[in-house]
């Protein structure tokens, strides 16, 4: 059995890696046999990627076992080692889309889950991380899951126009081939930052965010959009790029293997002069998200459907395009930024007989540039991933943005106190490099 993969999937070379640190021990064959397992359960696991004239293509069970590689772990940080190699190393034509490292110590071990967003989102890998780690410790065959294919989004779409559908494809289609395709090496190179809010002050932005009645993604909106604009001034990006979630019962198809990755976002205008009351414009905010999610999903089936006629670029097409990007200085996704927001996050539960310690995500493209951030909450305590290419910002500016970003929220939480007259003690970021 083969099945295509999307429009999406091909032009995305994007790899993930997930660093999860484990208090608790295991015997290297456990281990195995729990990635073992989890791959019996999702069809792209098992399966290749095969180049063809008209595209890449799935090739159903013919992928080899999941390779694990197991490293001694000598010093806390030898992790950032192995996860620069996982991030740079792409995934070679007779390997399955996943690939674990075990940094091995007592009593505490390091393990770095690598993926292709061609497979997964970011939160499609938290998935796999709970799943192996389940099987950890757990016994018993999986089901395994039905191919779920871009075909299972569009359904029964039909557009309206189909001549005028056809049409704009095929005019489209003519003006890609003009793009010339590059010889020159990709140059994408991330800073990728990260930083995390302790649990007082999580639990002190969530509990405002009830009492002004917006959600946690509304108030990420706002501090970002004034971030940017405290860094960039009037050249901030005009957009915030916002993914959203279908697996969330949204599609009927998805419930089948919640691994698949294709979905929907939308975008919301940032303000150039912000200077409306924070909390305003979190409620304007949060009325627009609601609006927006619910217009994607109805989008969503004829926006694949029309995707699926256009012809994808090649790498070297791509790289045409970023340097133009880079000539014309715009800033990452064609002038637009990424809030990629995962929520809470768990991946063990209370009867595990490890301890999850830490949490972490890295991504590296190999053809796009990236600009954005991925904030996601583990053990109470939000976490904010901050990923942009050098030809973007420089390390000075992501410095900038994060220490402004995090006055925002710390700001947000000293007024509520000081409007009731009970001031405490700023709670305290915890920065990582």
């Amino acid at each position: 059995m083969r099945w295509k993969l999307s429009h999406i999937e091909e032009i995305v070379d994007v790899n993930i890696v997930c660093f999860v640190r484990l208090e608790g021990s295991f015997h290297a064959d456990r281990f195995r046999s729990a990635l073992s397992r989890v791959q019996r359960r999702h069809p792209a696991l098992r399966a290749l990627i095969r180049k063809e004239r008209d595209g890449l293509w799935y090739e159903a069970d013919s992928a080899p076992e999941v390779p694990l590689r197991i490293v001694p772990r000598l010093r806390e940080d030898d992790y950032r080692r192995e996860c620069q190699t996982e991030l740079t190393t792409g995934f070679a034509d007779d390997q399955p889309q996943l690939r674990a490292v075990w940094l091995r110590s007592e009593p505490e071990s390091d393990l770095l889950f690598t993926t292709t967003h061609r497979l997964c989102d970011g939160m499609s890998v938290f998935l796999i991380v709970r799943e192996v780690l389940r099987s950890l410790h757990t016994e018993g065959e999986p089901i395994p899951y039905e191919p779920v294919t871009v075909q299972d989004i569009i359904g029964d779409y039909h557009p309206p126009q189909p001549w005028k559908r056809k049409l704009t494809a095929g005019l489209t289609n003519a003006l890609l081939r003009l793009v010339p395709a590059s010889r020159r090496a990709p140059e994408n190179n991330e800073h990728c930052v990260e930083w995390r809010a302790d649990q007082a002050l999580s639990n002190a932005l969530k509990d405002r965010c009830k009492a002004e009645g917006v959600s946690v993604h509304a108030l990420l909106v706002v501090a970002l959009e004034r971030a940017l604009f405290a860094v960039f001034g009037k050249r901030l990006p005009k957009s915030i790029i916002n993914p959203i979630d279908l697996r969330r019962g949204r599609f009927a198809a998805l419930k089948s293997d919640m691994v698949f990755f294709g979905g929907g976002n939308f975008k919301i205008r940032t303000e150039q002069s912000p200077d409306a009351d924070f909390w305003a414009r979190a409620r304007r905010i949060n009325e627009e998200v609601r609006r927006e999610v619910e217009q994607e999903i109805l989008d969503i089936p004829g926006r694949f459907h029309f995707l699926e006629m256009l012809r994808p670029l090649s790498s070297g097409q791509m790289q045409s395009i970023m340097r133009l990007g880079d000539a014309l200085k715009m800033n990452g996704g064609w002038n637009s930024f990424g809030l990629s927001n995962l929520g809470n996050v768990v991946v063990s539960g209370s009867d595990t007989p490890f301890r999850v310690k830490d949490l972490r995500l890295y991504v590296h493209s190999f053809n796009i540039r990236m600009l954005g951030l991925i904030p996601y909450t583990v053990n109470g305590e939000m976490t904010f991933n901050w990923v942009s290419d050098e030809k973007f910002m420089s390390r000075s500016q992501v410095d900038a943005l994060r220490r402004e970003f995090m006055a925002l929220l710390q700001n947000q939480v000293v007024k509520a106190e000081t409007n009731t007259g009970e001031v405490s003690r700023m709670p305290v970021a915890v920065a990582m490099q």
